[in-house]
């Protein structure tokens, strides 16, 4: 201490000293912080992901309960439960297990195949011996018959005949338990062994939450051919009343199923996906038309269809609604999965139709292709897939050559 009321500076190893504490107190926080900070992290990301699961089921009762039932486990003839094996695994157990029996079948006729050569030889062998006793010693045709036992005899001498047999035998078994494990899915637990996974159904390339967003965004309009109502469009960018952040409540919401929907079987829902039918069969034109003899679907060569003059006269107008209710707007108005909606015809003249692979196109061909062989052309960089593979039967010609139309105007 100074006199006259003034305070000393500290000299320079107390100046040191301080700094240095200062220092090791800054490391030991950060290291403090960085040591606790992904479980922090973690308690933030569960607390959120939870509130957003409790968003997506108050969502869900308001929206979505009416017709996928209240637990979720779908409603008869309405709409299919989403509370649901097929939606979650990604095999069908029972397809499974079908091919397992089939390649263990394989397995044992081919092994019988073995033995039935064997019977074969063994015949052969039995005829060239008594052949042999009364045939000339020396002539061609007794060394002929000796070449051939020579070759039957080691042939029959190297083919262990009872380890071939067990083999079969233990694939049978084996058949047998597989078979029983099938019937009881099957019968039980009525799982189709002729259905895949929904997933592997809709050929979904991409992942779960992806798939159920953009079902919610764009719903499924042209549902309305196999369940009585059409699943609208429930998010805002395709026309409806939830945001995108209550979109993906609602997905996390579902997803929570998981757990418990793996460990169920399809016998525990209400009611499962159903498959669209085309119905009817291919006119000349190519069009389908079913038993009431309304068009639902396109099966012709979409060159045929160009040539003929069958793509042009559509109604841009109409085309921009029906762009939003068959689901286009979800994915490629912000282009979410594939290319963005603004601009198409100008890239489709400028870039696309001067790609080899498209050499000799329309533009009017390109796009009809482009809906309803969406894997003939994969724009580059995007993925095969991944844009609905059936829009074929589920169009018409004239949905066709609005929605034509209206990408036209997308310059």
């Amino acid at each position: 201490m100074l006199k006259d009321g003034w305070v000393s500076i500290p000299n320079f190893q107390t100046r040191v000293l301080i700094g240095t504490a200062s220092f090791v107190g800054i490391l030991l926080l950060v290291g403090w912080i960085s040591i606790n900070e992904p479980s922090r992290m973690d308690v933030f990301t569960q607390q959120y992901h939870g509130r957003s699961i409790e968003n997506g089921a108050v969502l869900f009762q308001n929206n979505c309960a009416t017709c996928h039932g209240i637990d979720a486990k779908g409603t008869t003839n309405t709409a299919p439960a989403l509370d649901n094996p097929m939606l979650f695994l990604k095999d069908n157990p029972a397809k499974v297990e079908t091919a397992t029996i089939t390649d263990l079948k394989t397995q044992r006729d081919t092994l019988q195949g073995g033995i039935d050569v064997y019977n074969q030889n063994a015949q052969l062998l039995a005829d060239a011996t008594t052949q042999l006793k009364t045939a000339t010693p020396g002539s061609d045709a007794a060394t002929k018959l000796q070449t051939q036992i020579t070759s039957l005899t080691s042939q029959l001498t190297s083919f262990d005949l009872a380890q071939q047999q067990k083999k079969i035998d233990d694939l049978s078994a084996q058949i047998t338990s597989e078979q029983a494990k099938l019937d009881d899915l099957v019968n039980n637990q009525k799982w189709d062994p002729n259905r895949d996974t929904r997933l592997t159904e809709v050929k979904w390339g991409g992942t779960l939450d992806s798939y159920l967003q953009s079902t919610i965004t764009s719903g499924r309009p042209v549902s309305a051919a196999y369940w009585p109502q059409p699943m609208p469009a429930w998010g805002q960018m395709a026309g409806g009343p939830l945001r995108p952040d209550e979109v993906g409540d609602l997905a996390a919401f579902i997803e929570n199923f998981q757990d418990t929907a793996v460990t169920m079987s399809p016998k525990d829902v209400n009611q499962q996906y159903k498959l669209p039918s085309d119905g009817g069969s291919a006119s000349a034109s190519g069009v389908k038309t079913n038993a009431s003899g309304k068009t639902v679907g396109l099966t012709a060569d979409v060159k045929k269809l160009d040539q003929s003059g069958q793509l042009a006269g559509g109604d841009a107008a109409l085309g921009a609604q029906k762009y939003s209710v068959l689901g286009c707007a979800g994915c490629h108005m912000l282009g979410v999965t594939g290319p963005i909606t603004a601009g198409t015809f100008t890239r489709i003249t400028t870039i696309r139709l001067k790609d080899p692979a498209n050499a000799g196109k329309t533009a009017e061909e390109y796009i009809a292709e482009s809906i309803i062989h969406p894997n003939a052309y994969i724009v580059p960089s995007y993925a095969p897939g991944v844009m609905i593979q059936d829009f074929g039967v589920k169009i018409d010609i004239k949905d066709l050559q609005d929605l034509i139309a209206y990408l036209e105007t997308q310059k």
